[in-house]
């Protein structure tokens, strides 16, 4: 914790050697200031996206959904109010010269989109010149989903499910695709962890002061990396202010649950400064002790998590920059037990710290092609110990990882003509020094990466929509050592290159109706992990085993969607497929190892996959008062011939992929009454025994669950409840991609609040 004290007092120090700057008022000019609402409930909608169109002025709402613009001409113009789950709105303004124009906005729900995950492609600045996003959850949704975990959070998201190996290592999987095929960022950035290369390695992103967490998929997603075929989660918390507040905004949250006597608490904060400089920091801390589940308590799950941030921008007349720090530190336990976990009976102790250094600049162009030009830097230094036990109980250092992570991107966001509307051509460069103790690895090694892509949204016929994006990879792993062999195979330095595409057309059929195709070619170089693994690995059960010589892995991903909507119906459905050669995995050899017999080898290697599925989202509102949702979703996996043309779909019986999830879903009634809302939600999977040579397969269940949330404005603050019963008849189930299953089920009955109040 001393670490985490210096750390703020110097950054607190940068913030109070800002010097004061006074703006100079232009009198040939006005304000447009206003709040935004939503027309049902009466919360303020935050992160809305406003753009004056004629003057390509935007902006967006804070929490208290207030918006300033500043600097407007005078004259009447056109402000468009837009985000996803909202109605679009125009609305003429009058600005007078050296007055403030007020407005408020009352903005009815629109798609159903807005009740799922929505994703941006700028992290904390959204421009709607350039792509509007997916889905994305913020307000009253984020603080009703709130866990532990990313992961939770997003649990009954259409299609997203959630990899688990106790509470604390969680981690998102999107139609049975994770680990690096679904690429999560913090703003924007790689967050510099190890979450995607084993189940026992924590994501670095605390839920509790996110802002907004948003999900993209299609060409956009080639801006982030190469292998996206699974989409992007992005966890918005703008740690660097993006846009100039006009007050002070905030919150402060307090959240316990009683299933492990968890508790959480955290604030953030940010506002102006000046006239030119604005500030950012927030705080949490997270303490939870063993789950119990209906079978009993599954020790060793306990979680201690700290969390602190702070950042600052400046914003002149050209643009942008700012920088922010911020330092992530949680110990957490991975169960044992009899069975898969007898080798550490009593459990794995990993320790984990990230410091996380960022700077961004936006530099406005003003060019009629050449609009804005973004440069984004980030630096982390990770470090993670597993703590096994001897037979006197005492800790002794298992694995040790310590990763050090610069990233550097530039996107130059321009103007087309007749046929290009608008696009981002930009380039990426990562380094990453990655050093290992204890067992698991016998050398460290230095990974280069460069690419360069491009984003195109093309103009078409007024109801059709498309988007393109091309991207080019190349990677370079060199090892600490060239002296040594696994298995025989020389390791030696590796070079990978590759390249990805996609492509994203979108007709709307009429004002209710639109439908598209999204078609991805995605590219993965294989990880260090995955080419020099040798050694024991308690914390998953397993000895892994690398392959020097593995190959690239390349996918070919296609959906087809439908989207529909009228004032009481909301539905989406959409089908996919995709085809991955060379699916870089681990597969349990069913061989003891020769060194440490209690743990089977897992040899990492290359074949071919095909995935399908569906998922469909509904919406009804059976009276003003009363809406039903439900939401299925499904993917089928199996390995398929490398020697014969990939079926179209996968119909075989036997064998499928390890860790897919089985067919689920949810529904649930809600009533809502201005500014308080409850109801219930019945959430389901069926059985999953199309599974992998060694993997158990896991039955059906049906859980039932009770939500509710009030709002009310006290002392000129708005004050906010949400209360979740979890499990509420106490059923016993397994998660079929929970990697703990046959130790315990799922956690029982969990009474969760979450209070939060916004200045």
């Amino acid at each position: 914790m001393h670490n985490l004290v210096k750390f703020v007092i110097a950054l607190s120090l940068l913030f109070i050697a800002i010097t004061e700057v006074n703006a100079s008022v232009n009198q040939d000019t006005g304000e447009i200031r206003g709040v935004v609402k939503n027309a049902e409930t009466g919360e303020p909608i935050s992160w809305m996206s406003i753009l004056i169109q004629d003057l390509e002025m935007n902006t967006h709402t804070h929490e208290d959904g207030v918006f300033v613009f500043e600097n407007v001409p005078v004259g009447t113009h056109t402000v468009t109010f837009r985000r996803i789950g909202y109605v679009t709105e125009n609305i003429d303004v009058q600005v007078e010269a050296g007055e403030v124009a007020e407005i408020e906005v009352e903005l009815k729900q629109a798609a159903v989109r807005g009740e799922m995950v929505e994703v941006h492609a700028h992290g904390v600045h959204r421009d709607e010149l350039d792509f509007e996003p997916d889905h994305s959850i913020s307000g009253r949704r984020l603080r009703q989903a709130l866990g532990q975990t990313i992961a939770e959070t997003l649990e009954d998201e259409p299609g997203l499910a959630q990899r688990s190996m106790g509470p604390a290592p969680a981690r998102p999987v999107l139609r049975g695709l994770g680990g690096d095929r679904l690429l999560i960022l913090e703003d924007g950035g790689r967050t510099g962890d190890l979450s995607a290369t084993a189940a026992d390695h924590a994501l670095a992103i605390e839920p509790m002061t996110a802002e907004e967490i948003e999900l993209v998929r299609g060409p956009s997603t080639l801006i982030y990396g190469s292998n996206t075929l699974g989409g992007v989660i992005n966890v918005r918390r703008g740690q660097i202010p993006a846009t100039l507040p006009n007050h002070h905004h905030g919150s402060i949250s307090a959240q316990g649950e009683s299933v492990n006597w968890g508790s959480s608490g955290g604030f953030r904060a940010y506002g102006p400064l000046n006239s030119e400089f604005a500030y950012r920091a927030d705080a949490s801390v997270r303490n939870a002790f063993d789950v119990r589940t209906p079978a009993g308590t599954l020790d060793n799950t306990g979680i201690t998590t700290y969390n602190a941030s702070a950042g600052g921008s400046w914003h002149p007349s050209w643009g942008m920059t700012g920088f922010s720090g911020n330092y992530y530190e949680t110990n957490y336990g991975v169960p044992g037990g009899e069975g898969i976990a007898q080798a550490h009976p009593s459990g794995v102790d990993i320790e984990m710290y990230r410091y996380y250094l960022e700077g961004k600049s936006r530099f406005e162009l003003g060019d009629n092609f050449a609009r804005r030009l973004d440069l984004n830097a980030t630096h982390s230094y990770y470090h993670h110990k597993e703590l096994e036990y001897d037979f006197q109980d005492r800790p002794v250092v298992g694995s040790e990882f310590g990763v050090l992570t610069t990233n550097v991107r530039a996107d130059f966001h321009h103007r087309g003509g007749s046929l290009i509307d608008r696009g981002i051509i930009g380039g990426w460069y990562e380094h990453r020094d990655y050093a290992t103790g204890g067992h698991t690895f016998p050398f460290g090694s230095v990974e280069n990466g460069f690419a360069g892509f491009a984003y195109q949204n093309w103009n078409m016929l007024e109801d059709w929509n498309l988007e393109s994006a091309l991207r080019y990879d190349y990677r370079i792993v060199t090892p600490s050592r060239e002296d040594t062999d696994i298995e025989g195979i020389p390791v030696r330095e590796r070079k990978f290159g590759g390249l990805s595409a996609s492509v994203k057309v979108e007709h709307h059929v009429n004002p209710n109706l639109s439908a598209g195709f999204i078609g991805m070619r995605s590219f993965q170089a294989p990880g260090i992990d995955e080419l020099f693994s040798k050694g024991p690995h308690l914390a998953v059960y397993r000895f892994e085993r690398g392959n020097p010589e593995m190959d690239t892995e390349s996918g070919l991903g296609t959906e087809l969607y439908l989207n529909y909507r009228n004032d009481r119906l909301r539905l989406q459905a959409s089908v996919f497929r995709n085809q991955v050669d060379g699916y870089i995995h681990s597969s349990d050899t069913g061989e003891p190892s020769d060194r440490r017999p209690s743990l089977n080898v897992y040899q990492f290697d290359g074949n071919r996959a095909l995935m399908h599925g569906f998922e469909i989202n509904y919406s009804y509102r059976i009276f003003d008062w009363l809406k039903h949702n439900a939401m299925v979703s499904y993917v089928r996996g199996e390995f398929i011939d490398e020697d014969e043309p990939a079926p179209f779909l996968s119909t075989a019986d036997d064998l499928g992929l390890p860790m897919m999830p089985p067919l689920n879903g949810r529904a649930e009634l809600e009533y809502q009454y201005t500014s308080m809302s409850i109801g219930a939600r019945a959430r389901f999977a069926t059985q999953q025994d199309r599974v992998d040579e060694f993997e158990a397969p896991t039955d059906g269940y049906i859980v039932g669950d009770i939500f509710a949330q009030y709002n009310f404005d006290y002392g000129g603050w708005m004050h906010t409840l949400s209360l979740n019963i979890e499990n509420v008849l106490n059923t016993e189930y397994r998660q079929h991609l929970s990697q703990i299953r046959e130790i315990m089920p799922e956690p029982g009955r969990n009474v969760k609040l979450l209070y939060r109040v916004y200045f």
